[in-house]
């Protein structure tokens, strides 16, 4: 009776233990997703950070808010936290974010919608692939990796055929990591592309298919 009374004792104060440490949790919480407000980027930027660490789903809608934020690190955290929490309701915001006006917060958009897996993503993938800057198009090829869906080959494998080089090339790079066979009729085409770097991309990506 003694051991069942230390027992009953024991869970009772490991209960009241983690109910004070979620309830700490939940004003932490609170207190960040108050500095997403704050009149100081700094402060905004690192509260951002902190809540993508955390990954409490209640921040996603006070940051999907920071994704329009009048600075370009606290959008730029703001989406690394919403691609590292994986909610859902990010998505779109996400897809919104790859036109910023900042490349940076562009690319990281694309990685934090590769890194969720969301199929809604591919469509606006395939379009960053035409961004200017590059590190964005690096990315949504990325981004395009890490989804990982048939709809996703198919749209790659289009676009091979578009008139923008940089596009074919970044194509030909996300199926060579891919390595689904289906690109291979596609990608041996492309072996006689106008472009060099397409061709040299194209017979790189069948070299990976064929070795996976």
């Amino acid at each position: 009776m003694r051991t069942l009374k230390n027992l009953t004792l024991g869970v009772l104060v490991l209960l009241f233990c983690v109910g004070r440490i979620a309830l700490a949790q939940a004003d932490e919480v609170n207190q960040l997703i108050n500095e997403l407000k704050d009149k100081n980027w700094s402060v905004r930027m690192t509260a951002a950070r902190a809540l993508g660490e955390i990954g409490d789903p209640r921040a996603v809608e006070p940051l999907v808010t920071a994704l329009k934020d009048e600075y370009w690190r606290v959008r730029w955290r703001a989406a690394r936290a919403l691609g590292e929490i994986g909610d859902p309701r990010a998505v779109e915001p996400l897809i919104s974010a790859l036109k910023d006006e900042d490349r940076r917060v562009r690319w990281r958009a694309a990685g934090a919608l590769g890194k969720m897996g969301d199929k809604r993503a591919v469509p606006a993938l395939i379009r960053a692939l035409r961004d200017k800057d590059g590190e964005v198009r690096v990315w949504a090829a990325f981004g395009l990796y890490e989804l990982g869906d048939t709809q996703k080959i198919e749209l790659l494998i289009a676009a091979l055929k578009d008139e923008d080089g940089d596009i074919r090339y970044e194509a030909a790079e996300a199926l060579g990591e891919i390595g689904d066979k289906r690109a291979v009729p596609a990608l041996t085409k492309a072996l006689s592309d106008e472009d060099k770097c397409v061709r040299e991309a194209a017979k790189e990506a069948l070299e990976k298919i064929k070795s996976k």
